[in-house]
């Protein structure tokens, strides 16, 4: 990653970014420091679990801020604990690597948010972590030695695959983090609902919906939802909401976002896709659908589709190309001044389907 340019934030995302990136550092410190005083290094299924849920965090995170050195460090770290979860009984020489690796994620981390708070330039020597991670992950999985980035290793353990579950409860508090910060720096007023976040679903199904939902709720509070002047003098109600709807119907996963805030304007989309010579047939020949679709699109980053769904970092045709490598769909329906809704749909791995569980 040479030549990284240095990535401009507001002040509030940057604030809450170092702030929870730091105190899941200081946990994963502690537990370190806990660990090297034992005479022979065990974790617990709770100690692996909570661990994997803050490398988790600071993955998705960082590479919402535009850190991708510090997210694919945490991922491969993350890759550490999901071995935890499928070794039974991995040796003590083992261990102590492991040990060892984490200490170098962290001292990496640590200075890297460093250069963050002094604003000098992000470096990108995480990449070495990585890589010994992975040789270390090629040691100990030698029938199935990994190849490639970590984002694109099904880890493997003895010839069989392993798909890791969990649920969306981690997500949660990251999302109500953000909207807590959001809330204080805008001066809006809303309120964040969930349904159906103890929902399972493979672990690379979860980190796809959860960094594409931290995003677009990003955007709905920011460009979404109104002031509160403005919601009553428009007769709504002076809190506004952000919803997160998630279920299994048969063999796929539907993720719905919805804000009630002040919609998508269809006459603008279509001057941009005009202007970018994107229309085949006249607008008024345009369904809504497929005028919101123009917003999938790579490059569709004129000021007004960048307000509604692009922030700093990932936009939401990189959304979208996240979503349509695991055979995804994305569908936005919107009412200028009544909300957004965003439909994902994912189908679920074909081992799932058979039997409806975790089939490790």
């Amino acid at each position: 990653m040479e030549g990284q340019e240095k990535t401009i934030h507001p002040d509030f995302l940057q604030d809450i970014f170092l702030e929870e990136t730091w105190k899941n550092i200081d946990r994963m410190d502690e537990f370190i420091e806990r660990k090297t005083t034992e005479e022979e290094i065990h974790f617990t299924t709770e100690e692996v679990d909570e661990l994997f849920r803050t490398m988790h965090s600071i993955k998705g995170s960082s590479a919402m801020m535009g850190y991708p050195a510090i997210s694919e460090t945490a991922h491969s770290a993350e890759d550490l604990f999901s071995y935890l979860r499928d070794e039974q009984n991995p040796a003590q020489e083992d261990m102590q690597t492991i040990i060892r690796l984490l200490k170098m994620a962290s001292g990496y981390l640590k200075r890297e948010l460093r250069r963050i708070e002094t604003e000098e330039e992000v470096t990108d020597f995480g990449w070495s972590v990585v890589r010994r991670i992975k040789n270390f992950l090629a040691h100990v999985d030698t029938e199935n030695e990994p190849e490639g980035p970590s984002f694109q290793i099904a880890y493997t353990r003895k010839g069989k695959k392993i798909i890791p579950y969990c649920d969306f409860s981690a997500l949660v508090p990251q999302m109500e983090r953000l909207a807590n910060v959001m809330k204080r720096e805008l001066d809006k007023e809303f309120e964040i609902r969930f349904s159906g976040v103890g929902t399972e679903v493979p672990l690379e199904l979860y980190e796809k919906i959860s960094d594409a939902v931290l995003q677009m709720t990003k955007n709905s509070i920011d460009h979404g939802i109104e002031p509160v002047h403005l919601r009553e003098a428009m007769g709504k109600t002076p809190v506004g909401t952000v919803s997160l709807e998630i279920q299994k119907s048969s063999q796929r996963v539907i993720v719905v976002l919805r804000d009630d805030g002040k919609g998508l304007n269809r006459k603008d989309i279509l001057a941009m896709a005009k202007e970018k010579g994107l229309l085949k047939k006249p607008e008024e020949e345009y369904e809504d659908s497929e005028v919101f679709a123009f917003l999938l699109r790579s490059g569709f980053t004129t000021k007004h589709s960048a307000d509604l769904f692009s922030g700093r970092g990932v936009g939401l045709d990189v959304v979208h190309a996240g979503v349509a490598a695991l055979g995804g769909t994305i569908r936005i329906e919107s009412r200028e001044y009544m909300g957004t809704t965003i439909f994902m749909d994912f189908p679920l791995p074909e081992s799932t389907c058979e039997t409806g569980e975790n089939p490790v």
